[in-house]
């Protein structure tokens, strides 16, 4: 179900917020690249937080307060299969890449790491490998969920602002696959100029899985926002899928072969392939959504 078509809305949000997002972005890539090893945590957190800023922009000089970006909590059982949302697609993207032999599964060594970094902050000394990676799960899925709080930057700015604008003058299908595609290109410099450097590939595989599993994950989290009313479950969704995979599964998972790194991991193809049908079924759901 699409938006009312009779109601008529001012394009002028979204204009702001594409100039506003794309100007603080590139300002944040250009302090990460071009000013040193040094700046570049600076440049990326100015990146991640260029959504927020230019949400929060748009909104006071158009709008003139901060009404509409869904900042009540929402109803629990959005927040809690967000949450759990985001851990099934990460696991289930790292033992698919470990069933088909594309990576393999190494516990020991990051087990032992964790261990003296448990040890060290909590005063917990644990002997399982087992036991020890249950408790950092648990770890990333509490504590670890305020590091990646990045998340909010972007969020608020995507689900917040852009996602309720694009749904007023288009479909569901459409706003998911705008703000996906957005949402990859705001992306790519960082895959280009640091990821595929990093790992020594070619950048063009990761971008193209990277547009996939953007598109995927935006129609997860469109859905969530506009059926909760709350950008709240979203945030929490997309923390839990980046400390899970970065925090957790990347660090079991070890290279075997040229393609791993195009497979695993948060910019793999895997992860496309899950979030692209875990989003067919939301997308099957669009019909339960509020018609604006």
């Amino acid at each position: 179900m699409g938006p009312n078509k009779l109601i008529q809305s001012s394009k002028k949000p979204l204009y702001m917020f594409g100039i506003l997002v794309s100007i603080f972005a590139a300002i944040g890539y250009t302090v990460c690249f071009a000013m040193g090893d040094e700046n570049r945590s600076s440049g990326i957190l100015i990146v991640q937080f260029s959504p927020l800023l230019a949400a929060l922009i748009t909104k006071l000089v158009l709008q003139k307060n901060l009404y509409g970006m869904g900042w009540r909590l929402g109803k629990i059982r959005y927040l809690s299969s967000a949450y759990v949302l985001a851990f099934f697609i990460a696991a289930l993207s790292a033992v698919l890449v470990w069933v088909f032999g594309f990576a393999d599964l190494l516990i020991n060594p990051f087990a032992k790491e964790v261990k003296a970094g448990i040890n060290q902050s909590f005063g917990l000394a644990i002997s399982s490998d087992m036991v020890i990676l249950l408790t950092l799960i648990v770890i990333n899925g509490t504590i670890g969920l305020f590091i990646a709080f990045a998340a909010i930057g972007e969020e608020l700015g995507w689900r917040g602002l852009l996602v309720p604008e694009l749904y007023k003058h288009f479909s569901f299908t459409k706003t998911a696959l705008i703000s996906g595609i957005i949402w990859a290109i705001y992306h790519f410099p960082l895959v280009i100029g640091l990821v595929a450097d990093r790992l020594e590939i070619i950048a063009w595989p990761m971008l193209v899985s990277l547009l996939i599993a953007s598109i995927g994950l935006s129609v997860i989290s469109a859905w969530y926002r506009l059926k909760s009313g709350s950008v709240w479950p979203v945030i929490l969704f997309h923390a839990a899928l980046n400390i899970h995979n970065q925090g957790f599964f990347q660090n079991i998972t070890v290279k075997n072969s040229e393609i791993s790194n195009y497979v695993s991991g948060e910019y793999g193809l895997m992860l496309a392939v899950v979030t692209s049908l875990v989003a067919v079924w939301f997308w099957r759901k669009r019909n339960e959504l509020p018609c604006n």
